[in-house]
């Protein structure tokens, strides 16, 4: 599997790649706005490139660009797209701890970061050891199951789930595996 090109998010003046892809939950929201070339990368396959950052309490999109041929070359529709500037659309947690290697790591020695962000606006750098991470994901996960979002994911997972396979217990193991990329809201 090809390393994928990461985006990147500024915080405190300090430049971080992200694991998850923040801007596909809204383009799966919004198919109409993902904008299409009839080029692929094996290394980009999200077809663009990202880079937030956390500015004002704001979680802006600084760029956004698009990969236009083979010779790699991008074209900006970061104004066309997002004319506002701020990720009004995004609540969640974005980890940047040095600590997540390339999957997502939680290391018992680590130390985990992330920002709380909800509707676009920062709340707060959250700071976690592991043990403090573990008890944190299984509140979240407590509430999450008693939110309207649960029925979100569980909607998503019925209709691509058509001959009844995959059953509720096995979601929400998915889901509390998965906590922290879930959430959108934080309960804890």
């Amino acid at each position: 599997m090809t390393q994928q090109i990461k985006d990147t998010l500024i915080y405190e003046n300090q430049e971080f790649y992200l694991d998850v892809e923040l801007i596909e939950g809204y383009f799966l929201e919004f198919p109409e706005k993902r904008t299409e070339f009839e080029i692929s990368c094996s290394a980009l396959w999200k077809g663009y490139i990202a880079q937030f950052e956390v500015k004002n309490d704001e979680l802006c999109i600084n760029k956004l660009e698009w990969l236009t041929d083979i010779d790699f070359n991008m074209k900006s529709l970061r104004e066309e797209i997002f004319p506002e500037n701020k990720f009004e659309w995004y609540s969640g947690l974005i980890r940047i701890d040095d600590f997540r290697g390339e999957f997502g790591d939680e290391p018992k020695d680590g130390i985990f970061e992330y920002l709380e962000i909800l509707n676009g606006n920062f709340k707060q750098k959250r700071i976690f050891n592991y043990s403090e991470l573990q008890e944190f994901k299984k509140a979240q996960y407590e509430y999450f199951l008693i939110s309207e979002e649960i029925e979100q994911v569980y909607d998503f997972w019925r209709r691509n789930n058509e001959n009844g396979i995959v059953k509720k217990d096995f979601v929400n193991k998915i889901i509390l595996k998965n906590i922290m990329e879930y959430t959108r809201e934080v309960y804890v």
